[in-house]
Formats: C-alpha cells, structure tokens, sequence
C-alpha cells in the first residue's frame, strides 16, 4: 500500500500540483508527505528505507534537475526523523508531523546547497522556502489521512470509563 501511495502522489506532484501557478513558482511536496506520514505509521526504520526509495524514484523521474541522489538522502533523512519521533512521542503526532513539514525543505536546501547547485541562492531560499513550506502544510491534513487510511491504521479514540463510587468502610 505504501507502494500506492507513493505512485499516487508522484503522479499527482507531476501532472497536477508542479504545473499549478502558484504564488512564487512554490508547491506543496506530496511525496514528503506521504513519506512522513509512512513513516509515522511504520518506525524509524521503514521510515528510511520508504524515504530512500520515494527519494531514488523521484530522482530519476523526468525532469531531473538535481543530482542523482539528492532527494533519496532528504526523504531518507526525514522519514528516519519522523518515524523516530513518532516511536519516542506518539501522542504529539501533529507535532512532529509540522517539524517533519518544516525540516524536509530545509534540508534539502542545505544539501542543494552543500553540492554546489546553483538554484540554492539565500535570495531564492527566502522567496520559495517559506511559500513551500506553506502549501506542504496547507496540503498535509488531506495528503495525511488519506495516507493513513490506505495504511490501514485508523485513529485512536479515547474510551471514557464511568466513574463507579466506591464505598467506603462503615
């Protein structure tokens, strides 16, 4: 299912949100998501094995810009951070699911900027980075309960347990 998943939001990055004209030429990242949201679900560990190959596939997916490799390390980076996370506080699932949102632009920033590609400006950091770190949230709760629900994993409802009177000795 996380295979589908992946698969759906690629091609819903593709054809539909990456040609979408947006304020500042920014998109939300579908495939981000899902892989935080995997890897919320899953742990630490399928969380870097789904964010590598998420990442791999969506660096040799047409139109290539980046080097091989680059997304394949962030997705990596961030799926390993969000099921760790997850595992170590599960209530604070939102929580982690915005830093998640917030540290995946950023260090793929870092690393665009480590390899020495010239779209990592601090001009262009300031104008894009903020806009698709926005849209990636305005997109997540969609993108993360349907995630979620193809996974199989259903939410937590809290059962209240009426209080019985106990009586004391006599």
């Amino acid at each position: 299912m996380v295979v589908l998943a992946l698969a759906a939001a690629m091609l819903m990055q593709l054809t539909v949100v990456n040609v979408l004209p947006l304020p500042g030429g920014a998109a939300p990242d579908l495939v981000l998501l899902v892989v935080i949201t995997a890897a919320m679900v899953r742990g630490a560990g399928r969380g870097a094995l789904i964010g590598f190959c998420s990442g791999l596939a969506a660096d040799l997916t047409p139109p290539v810009i980046h080097p091989a490799g680059q997304y394949a390390l962030v997705y990596c980076l961030v799926g390993f951070m969000a099921g760790r996370l997850s595992e170590r506080s599960p209530r604070l699932g939102v929580a982690v699911a915005v830093a998640c949102v917030v540290a995946g632009p950023l260090i793929a920033a870092g690393v665009a900027a480590l390899i020495g590609d010239e779209r990592a400006t601090w001009a262009a950091l300031q104008t894009a980075l903020p806009l698709t770190i926005v849209f990636t949230l305005l997109a997540a709760p969609v993108v993360v309960w349907c995630v979620r629900r193809m996974l199989g994993e259903r939410p937590v409802r809290e059962v209240r347990v009426a209080a019985v009177p106990v009586r004391g000795r006599t």
